[in-house]
Protein backbone atom coordinates (compact mmCIF):
# COMPACT_ATOMS: atom_id res chain seq x y z
CA UNK A 1 0.00 0.00 0.00
CA UNK A 2 1.44 3.29 -0.83
CA UNK A 3 0.19 7.02 0.79
CA UNK A 4 0.25 10.13 -2.00
CA UNK A 5 -0.43 13.53 -1.77
CA UNK A 6 -1.02 16.04 -4.42
CA UNK A 7 -0.43 19.69 -2.69
CA UNK A 8 -2.02 22.80 -4.33
CA UNK A 9 -2.30 26.05 -3.78
CA UNK A 10 -5.94 26.14 -2.77
CA UNK A 11 -6.12 21.82 -2.00
CA UNK A 12 -4.59 18.92 -0.53
CA UNK A 13 -5.71 15.76 -2.18
CA UNK A 14 -5.05 12.46 -0.51
CA UNK A 15 -5.01 8.84 -2.00
CA UNK A 16 -4.32 5.30 -0.82
CA UNK A 17 -3.61 3.54 -3.54
CA UNK A 18 -3.22 -1.10 -2.76
CA UNK A 19 -0.27 -2.86 -4.41
CA UNK A 20 -1.92 -3.22 -8.18
CA UNK A 21 -2.06 0.45 -8.58
CA UNK A 22 -5.61 1.25 -7.74
CA UNK A 23 -6.83 3.71 -5.25
CA UNK A 24 -8.72 2.69 -2.44
CA UNK A 25 -9.03 5.82 -0.41
CA UNK A 26 -9.18 9.80 -2.15
CA UNK A 27 -9.91 12.81 0.09
CA UNK A 28 -9.69 16.73 -0.45
CA UNK A 29 -9.04 19.18 2.12
CA UNK A 30 -8.04 23.30 2.11
CA UNK A 31 -4.48 23.91 2.04
CA UNK A 32 -3.46 25.65 4.73
CA UNK A 33 -1.36 27.92 3.22
CA UNK A 34 -0.39 30.30 5.11
CA UNK A 35 0.53 28.56 8.61
CA UNK A 36 3.10 25.70 8.55
CA UNK A 37 1.89 24.25 11.81
CA UNK A 38 -1.56 23.79 10.70
CA UNK A 39 -0.22 22.49 7.10
CA UNK A 40 1.63 19.71 9.08
CA UNK A 41 -1.63 19.32 11.55
CA UNK A 42 -4.20 18.50 8.18
CA UNK A 43 -1.23 16.33 6.55
CA UNK A 44 -1.02 14.30 9.73
CA UNK A 45 -4.25 13.68 10.62
CA UNK A 46 -5.14 12.53 6.96
CA UNK A 47 -2.41 9.92 7.66
CA UNK A 48 -3.85 9.08 10.91
CA UNK A 49 -7.39 8.14 10.14
CA UNK A 50 -5.45 6.14 6.83
CA UNK A 51 -2.99 4.62 9.64
CA UNK A 52 -6.27 3.54 11.55
CA UNK A 53 -8.24 2.34 8.74
CA UNK A 54 -5.79 -0.01 6.89
CA UNK A 55 -3.78 -1.41 9.60
CA UNK A 56 -0.52 -0.37 7.98
CA UNK A 57 2.14 2.59 8.07
CA UNK A 58 3.59 2.91 4.35
CA UNK A 59 6.01 5.47 3.22
CA UNK A 60 5.00 8.69 1.48
CA UNK A 61 5.31 10.33 -1.98
CA UNK A 62 4.20 14.02 -2.23
CA UNK A 63 3.38 16.13 -5.50
CA UNK A 64 3.22 19.34 -5.54
CA UNK A 65 3.41 22.41 -7.64
CA UNK A 66 6.99 23.98 -6.99
CA UNK A 67 10.69 22.67 -7.13
CA UNK A 68 13.49 21.73 -4.38
CA UNK A 69 16.80 22.52 -4.12
CA UNK A 70 18.87 19.48 -4.77
CA UNK A 71 21.56 20.77 -2.94
CA UNK A 72 19.92 21.91 0.64
CA UNK A 73 16.12 20.17 -0.44
CA UNK A 74 14.26 23.51 0.48
CA UNK A 75 11.56 24.17 -1.32
CA UNK A 76 11.30 26.67 -4.11
CA UNK A 77 9.20 28.62 -6.13
CA UNK A 78 6.05 27.29 -3.86
CA UNK A 79 2.65 28.72 -4.00
CA UNK A 80 1.98 27.38 -0.67
CA UNK A 81 4.12 30.27 1.08
CA UNK A 82 3.87 28.04 4.49
CA UNK A 83 6.43 25.36 2.98
CA UNK A 84 8.89 27.99 0.90
CA UNK A 85 12.81 27.12 2.30
CA UNK A 86 11.53 24.56 4.10
CA UNK A 87 13.13 21.04 3.93
CA UNK A 88 9.89 19.35 3.00
CA UNK A 89 11.40 15.76 2.29
CA UNK A 90 13.68 16.06 5.45
CA UNK A 91 11.25 17.52 8.42
CA UNK A 92 7.98 15.81 7.22
CA UNK A 93 9.89 12.28 7.08
CA UNK A 94 11.37 13.18 11.03
CA UNK A 95 7.27 14.52 11.65
CA UNK A 96 5.83 11.46 10.42
CA UNK A 97 8.49 8.90 11.64
CA UNK A 98 8.60 7.41 8.11
CA UNK A 99 9.98 8.21 4.79
CA UNK A 100 8.65 10.90 2.46
CA UNK A 101 9.81 11.68 -1.22
CA UNK A 102 8.70 14.89 -2.78
CA UNK A 103 8.67 15.72 -6.66
CA UNK A 104 7.14 18.66 -8.38
CA UNK A 105 3.58 17.61 -9.85
CA UNK A 106 4.35 17.90 -13.64
CA UNK A 107 7.63 15.35 -12.63
CA UNK A 108 4.74 13.07 -10.73
CA UNK A 109 2.37 13.39 -13.86
CA UNK A 110 5.12 12.53 -16.52
CA UNK A 111 6.12 9.68 -14.40
CA UNK A 112 2.46 8.25 -13.98
CA UNK A 113 2.49 8.39 -17.79
CA UNK A 114 5.36 7.12 -18.13
CA UNK A 115 4.97 4.34 -15.86
CA UNK A 116 0.81 3.33 -16.26
CA UNK A 117 -0.49 5.46 -18.50
CA UNK A 118 -0.55 6.57 -22.61
CA UNK A 119 3.60 6.36 -22.46
CA UNK A 120 4.26 3.42 -20.51
CA UNK A 121 6.54 0.98 -22.48
CA UNK A 122 8.16 4.38 -24.31
CA UNK A 123 11.25 5.46 -23.37
CA UNK A 124 11.30 8.96 -23.54
CA UNK A 125 8.92 10.78 -21.98
CA UNK A 126 7.90 14.49 -21.92
CA UNK A 127 4.35 15.07 -20.04
CA UNK A 128 2.97 18.24 -20.64
CA UNK A 129 0.47 20.47 -18.44
CA UNK A 130 -1.32 22.98 -20.29
CA UNK A 131 -4.01 23.75 -16.90
CA UNK A 132 -3.53 27.32 -15.46
CA UNK A 133 -0.81 27.97 -17.32
CA UNK A 134 1.84 25.64 -18.58
CA UNK A 135 4.02 23.34 -16.76
CA UNK A 136 6.54 19.90 -17.71
CA UNK A 137 8.26 16.56 -16.55
CA UNK A 138 10.86 14.80 -18.78
CA UNK A 139 10.62 10.48 -17.66
CA UNK A 140 13.78 8.69 -19.32
CA UNK A 141 13.73 4.69 -18.69
CA UNK A 142 11.29 5.37 -15.97
CA UNK A 143 13.49 7.40 -14.49
CA UNK A 144 13.29 11.14 -13.90
CA UNK A 145 15.74 13.66 -15.75
CA UNK A 146 17.95 15.75 -12.52
CA UNK A 147 19.38 19.09 -12.78
CA UNK A 148 21.38 21.14 -10.96
CA UNK A 149 18.86 23.98 -9.93
CA UNK A 150 15.60 21.95 -9.14
CA UNK A 151 13.94 23.52 -11.92
CA UNK A 152 13.53 21.34 -14.63
CA UNK A 153 10.77 20.81 -17.62
CA UNK A 154 9.56 23.74 -17.69
CA UNK A 155 9.20 25.02 -21.19
CA UNK A 156 6.51 27.81 -19.96
CA UNK A 157 9.43 30.02 -19.32
CA UNK A 158 12.72 31.27 -21.05
CA UNK A 159 11.42 32.00 -24.21
CA UNK A 160 9.56 34.84 -25.60
CA UNK A 161 6.22 34.68 -27.70
CA UNK A 162 6.24 38.75 -28.00
CA UNK A 163 6.83 38.28 -32.04
CA UNK A 164 4.03 35.66 -32.22
CA UNK A 165 1.60 37.89 -30.28
CA UNK A 166 2.17 41.13 -31.91
CA UNK A 167 1.88 39.34 -35.11
CA UNK A 168 -1.61 38.61 -34.60
CA UNK A 169 -2.41 41.49 -32.90
CA UNK A 170 -1.94 40.92 -29.25
CA UNK A 171 -0.75 42.84 -26.21
CA UNK A 172 2.09 40.91 -24.22
CA UNK A 173 1.47 40.83 -20.37
CA UNK A 174 3.86 40.21 -17.52
CA UNK A 175 3.83 36.53 -16.51
CA UNK A 176 3.79 35.48 -13.04
CA UNK A 177 7.17 34.68 -12.77
CA UNK A 178 8.01 38.50 -13.61
CA UNK A 179 8.81 38.38 -17.00
CA UNK A 180 7.01 39.64 -20.05
CA UNK A 181 6.48 37.33 -23.51
CA UNK A 182 6.46 33.96 -21.31
CA UNK A 183 4.12 31.22 -22.78
CA UNK A 184 3.18 30.17 -19.37
CA UNK A 185 1.17 33.40 -19.82
CA UNK A 186 -0.49 32.17 -23.06
CA UNK A 187 -0.54 28.87 -23.03
CA UNK A 188 -2.78 27.76 -20.15
CA UNK A 189 -6.54 27.86 -20.08
CA UNK A 190 -6.40 31.57 -18.87
CA UNK A 191 -3.92 32.12 -21.56
CA UNK A 192 -6.62 30.77 -23.74
CA UNK A 193 -8.87 33.50 -22.25
CA UNK A 194 -7.01 36.28 -22.68
CA UNK A 195 -6.37 35.53 -26.39
CA UNK A 196 -10.17 35.16 -26.74
CA UNK A 197 -11.08 38.57 -24.98
CA UNK A 198 -8.53 40.33 -27.05
CA UNK A 199 -9.77 39.48 -30.17
CA UNK A 200 -13.48 39.64 -29.52
CA UNK A 201 -13.41 41.91 -26.83
CA UNK A 202 -15.38 39.18 -24.77
CA UNK A 203 -14.25 37.33 -22.06
CA UNK A 204 -15.58 33.80 -21.47
CA UNK A 205 -14.30 30.45 -20.10
CA UNK A 206 -11.63 28.57 -21.96
CA UNK A 207 -14.55 25.45 -21.93
CA UNK A 208 -16.54 27.88 -23.53
CA UNK A 209 -14.45 28.91 -26.22
CA UNK A 210 -13.76 25.32 -27.41
CA UNK A 211 -17.26 24.51 -27.49
CA UNK A 212 -17.92 27.51 -29.75
CA UNK A 213 -14.63 26.49 -31.71
CA UNK A 214 -16.26 22.90 -32.11
CA UNK A 215 -19.73 24.69 -33.19
CA UNK A 216 -18.12 26.14 -36.03
CA UNK A 217 -18.24 29.87 -34.50
CA UNK A 218 -15.43 32.11 -36.61
CA UNK A 219 -14.20 34.24 -33.66
CA UNK A 220 -13.82 31.17 -31.37
CA UNK A 221 -12.00 29.44 -34.50
CA UNK A 222 -9.25 32.81 -34.56
CA UNK A 223 -8.67 32.46 -31.09
CA UNK A 224 -8.11 28.61 -31.24
CA UNK A 225 -6.37 29.47 -34.24
CA UNK A 226 -3.62 32.29 -32.59
CA UNK A 227 -3.14 29.89 -29.41
CA UNK A 228 -2.21 26.60 -30.80
CA UNK A 229 0.45 28.66 -32.93
CA UNK A 230 1.70 29.91 -30.20
CA UNK A 231 1.66 26.73 -28.31
CA UNK A 232 3.27 24.81 -31.14
CA UNK A 233 5.82 26.30 -31.94
CA UNK A 234 7.41 26.14 -28.60
CA UNK A 235 6.49 22.72 -28.53
CA UNK A 236 8.02 21.47 -31.47
CA UNK A 237 11.33 23.73 -30.38
CA UNK A 238 10.75 21.01 -27.34
CA UNK A 239 10.20 17.95 -29.27
CA UNK A 240 13.54 18.47 -31.60
CA UNK A 241 15.59 19.02 -28.18
CA UNK A 242 13.94 15.90 -26.54
CA UNK A 243 13.00 13.67 -29.48
CA UNK A 244 10.55 12.27 -27.08
CA UNK A 245 8.60 9.24 -27.90
CA UNK A 246 5.39 10.13 -26.17
CA UNK A 247 3.85 13.75 -25.02
CA UNK A 248 1.01 13.44 -22.84
CA UNK A 249 -1.12 16.14 -21.83
CA UNK A 250 -2.53 16.70 -18.50
CA UNK A 251 -4.30 19.61 -16.94
CA UNK A 252 -7.79 21.45 -17.79
CA UNK A 253 -7.51 21.48 -21.63
CA UNK A 254 -5.98 17.85 -21.79
CA UNK A 255 -10.00 17.13 -21.30
CA UNK A 256 -10.50 18.69 -24.86
CA UNK A 257 -9.57 16.37 -27.34
CA UNK A 258 -10.03 18.37 -30.44
CA UNK A 259 -7.66 20.79 -29.32
CA UNK A 260 -4.90 18.65 -28.30
CA UNK A 261 -5.38 16.57 -31.85
CA UNK A 262 -5.01 20.11 -33.71
CA UNK A 263 -1.81 20.86 -31.08
CA UNK A 264 -0.46 17.19 -32.40
CA UNK A 265 -0.98 18.23 -36.22
CA UNK A 266 0.42 21.26 -36.17
CA UNK A 267 3.95 20.12 -34.28
CA UNK A 268 4.41 17.41 -35.99
CA UNK A 269 4.47 19.42 -39.30
CA UNK A 270 7.01 21.80 -37.38
CA UNK A 271 9.44 19.29 -36.17
CA UNK A 272 12.39 17.99 -38.06
CA UNK A 273 11.97 14.56 -37.28
CA UNK A 274 9.12 12.28 -38.46
CA UNK A 275 6.29 10.78 -36.57
CA UNK A 276 3.89 8.74 -38.21
CA UNK A 277 1.48 8.58 -35.33
CA UNK A 278 0.21 10.94 -33.17
CA UNK A 279 2.51 12.33 -30.76
CA UNK A 280 0.86 14.97 -28.33
CA UNK A 281 -2.08 13.18 -27.06
CA UNK A 282 -4.11 13.02 -23.99
CA UNK A 283 -3.04 11.78 -20.55
CA UNK A 284 -4.87 8.47 -19.40
CA UNK A 285 -3.97 10.14 -16.31
CA UNK A 286 -4.30 13.92 -16.50
CA UNK A 287 -7.02 14.32 -13.91
CA UNK A 288 -5.16 12.69 -11.10
CA UNK A 289 -1.56 12.63 -12.45
CA UNK A 290 0.73 14.37 -9.67
CA UNK A 291 -0.84 11.96 -6.67
CA UNK A 292 -0.59 8.76 -8.68
CA UNK A 293 2.96 9.94 -9.38
CA UNK A 294 3.26 10.74 -6.22
CA UNK A 295 2.30 7.26 -5.10
CA UNK A 296 5.12 5.93 -7.65
CA UNK A 297 8.14 7.52 -6.32
CA UNK A 298 9.65 5.61 -3.86
CA UNK A 299 8.91 2.27 -6.32
CA UNK A 300 11.05 5.17 -8.76
CA UNK A 301 13.47 5.41 -6.20
CA UNK A 302 13.82 1.62 -5.98
CA UNK A 303 14.52 0.86 -9.71
CA UNK A 304 17.17 3.80 -9.62
CA UNK A 305 19.06 2.16 -6.98
CA UNK A 306 18.68 -1.58 -8.01
CA UNK A 307 20.11 -0.67 -11.37
CA UNK A 308 23.35 1.32 -10.28
CA UNK A 309 23.90 -0.83 -7.27
CA UNK A 310 23.06 1.52 -4.56
CA UNK A 311 22.60 0.03 -1.32
CA UNK A 312 20.50 1.71 1.79
CA UNK A 313 20.80 0.95 5.10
Amino acid sequence: MQYAFDIGGSKIEFGVFDDAGDIVLHSKTPTPSLDRNAFVAAVSNLIDEADLEFGERPNIGVSFAGGLDPQTGAVISANVPAIMGWCLETELSAILGRKVLVENDADCFALAEARTGVARDHRTVFGIILGTGVGGGIVVDGQFIGGRSGIRGEWGHGNDVTGGLIRNGLAPVKCGCGHTGCLDAWGGARGLEHIHAQTSGNRITSFDITDAWRSGDDVATRSIEIYCDLVSRELALMVNVLDPDCVPVGGGLASEPNLIAELDRMVRQRVLGRYDAPLVVPGQHSKDGGLRGASLLHDAVAVSDAKDGTEHA
